[in-house]
């Protein structure tokens, strides 16, 4: 089986990619952009100089450099933001620029190799349309995900949230081939959780840019089933957590700070719950949608581990040995949700078991960002992008 993995060198992405291809004998083409949050070391122990590619698109037509021995550079023009971006991304990497065609190309490399990744954004169409006709199944993780940077700044999330995933589907229109397309979406649709747990056929209340964008491509997918027969089946997974989530989000953040005895900062009293799911478990249930989901449904993925937010905060303090005065209690962002919990009986009539013990592998992700410093630290050294939105996000808390 082939699958196309979009947004395949961000968090969960990458968590699915390693465990899909140590668990079965799937062939994998991973489309990412490498936008600030992903990251290709998530990914490196399956990339070399032969499945690592950048294809030239009719989009893409601006200048392009090449130096001896180094790594080609993405076709933007010399000196801009996107080129010094892909530069830092692409660093210990040898990406092939490709010139001819990528269908042709992707098709030879999966006959020797278990991996191509192609470094392109959803939204461009001809990408899609070449990696879609090779696909079996499609499992969708591209997106912008921090609701924070949502309200800084939407733009992006509604260019590549919805948009990329218009794109996306209208490929997929086209293409006789496709099993199935498994869109990932997210509890945040369903909006606050107030005295109860989210059903798949409750209505969807999003409440920031990014859940509302979310929100708007899950209904897309949906209407692209109904009306063009897509494959679709949607899975909404709760808060992952686990290894290798970029240090924006909030255990990778208050762990980061904790071990450099800065102040951590809890939005409000704190008291905001969340339903905590190890991201590996989220990999098993999509393994079971792709087996099992029912095309045209969608299905919540539930953690089962609803933690207020302060809980978390004091855990991470108490693992890394640190003192709760490092607590400091900032300014509520706007239209916090209080809680979010989904019901996820419908997965586990699919035979879904959840039952890994929350604390062990809390435990577990913490110690990870305690033992791999040098992961977190070239993001927070060399990502202008991340150190000027934190400055920003949080000079004004």
């Amino acid at each position: 089986m082939i699958l196309l993995v979009t947004g395949g060198a961000g968090f969960i992405g990458s968590n699915f990619v390693k465990h899909r291809l140590q668990t079965t004998d799937d062939k994998m083409i991973i489309l990412d952009s490498l936008t600030y949050a992903g990251v290709l070391d998530n990914l490196k122990e399956y990339l070399n100089d032969s499945n690592l590619l950048i294809p030239k698109t009719q989009d893409d037509l601006l200048s392009v450099t090449k130096q001896i021995g180094e790594r080609l550079s993405y076709a933007v023009p010399d000196g801009s933001a996107e080129l010094k971006r892909l530069t830092s991304k692409l660093e210990g990497f040898n990406p092939n620029y490709v010139e001819s065609d990528l269908y042709d190309m992707v098709k030879d490399i999966l006959k020797k190799d278990k991996v191509v990744f192609v470094v392109a954004n959803i939204i461009d169409s001809k990408t899609d349309q070449a990696l879609m006709r090779l696909s079996d199944v499609v499992v969708h993780f591209a997106a912008e995900s921090h609701v924070d940077r949502s309200i800084f700044d939407a733009d992006a999330f509604i260019k590549t949230n919805v948009y990329g995933t218009y794109t996306l589907l209208e490929a997929a229109k086209n293409v006789s081939n496709l099993k199935k397309f498994i869109h990932i979406s997210t509890d945040e649709v369903y909006g606050h959780a107030i005295g109860k747990s989210f059903k798949e056929a409750d209505p969807l209340n999003p409440r920031n840019p990014y859940s509302s964008a979310k929100a708007a491509v899950d209904r897309m997918a949906y209407a692209y089933h109904q009306t063009y027969g897509i494959p679709i089946v949607i899975a909404r997974p709760s808060n992952n957590f686990g290894s290798n989530q970029y240090p924006e989000k909030l255990i990778p953040v208050m762990t980061i700070k904790a071990l450099k005895n800065e102040p951590l900062p809890v939005y409000g009293d704190g008291r905001q719950e969340r339903d905590w799911l190890y991201v590996e478990d989220t990999a098993r249930a999509i393994d079971l949608l792709i087996k099992s989901g029912k095309i045209g449904e969608a299905y919540n993925i539930a953690g089962n581990n609803e933690r207020e937010n302060i809980s978390i905060v004091r855990k991470i303090l108490e693992i890394t040995g640190r003192s709760e005065k490092l607590i400091d209690h900032v300014k509520d962002r706007p239209g916090h949700d209080v809680r979010y919990s989904i019901d996820d009986s419908k997965i586990k009539d699919l035979g879904w078991v959840q039952d890994r013990d929350f604390d062990k592998q809390f435990e577990y992700t913490v110690n990870w960002y305690i033992q791999n410093q040098n992961w977190w630290e070239k993001i927070l050294n060399k990502d202008q992008e991340y150190k000027a939105f934190m400055k920003a996000w949080y000079e004004e808390r």
